[in-house]
């Protein structure tokens, strides 16, 4: 949440989701789920999704691969878009230090933002 304060200090909105299952996050023609055994179409709706991820800019940080937020990159209509995620892991570090080596500190996540705005 450092990154979020900050943020709003400089005066921009801020709203932080969590992404706990990333299929339904995909629409139904992105997947073959009508295909399988036992299929599942439960996906959130276009109206669910733009009320969760529309805004002027989107940052999607991932605390582990990157394709895990692919349907949100894919889906988002926000102008400018970009992704953070994890570049690898050290077992001897601290969760700072790791953050930190993997560039998805509060800093590095706040002026990721910035930078949208200004290049």
């Amino acid at each position: 949440y450092e990154a979020k304060d900050a943020l709003e200090r400089e005066g921009y909105r801020v709203r932080i989701n969590a992404v706990v299952n990333p299929r339904r996050l995909y629409r139904p023609t992105d997947v073959a789920w009508d295909t399988v055994t036992e299929p599942d179409g439960q996906f959130l709706s276009d109206a669910g999704f733009r009320a969760l991820f529309d805004g002027d800019a989107l940052i999607a940080v991932a605390g582990g691969a990157s394709a895990t937020l692919e349907p949100v990159m894919l889906r988002s209509r926000a102008p400018r878009r970009d992704l953070l995620s994890w570049k690898r892991g050290e077992t001897t570090a601290s969760p700072k230090e790791i953050m930190d080596f993997n560039g998805l500190s509060a800093k590095d996540i706040a002026e990721r933002v910035l930078r949208l705005f200004t290049e």
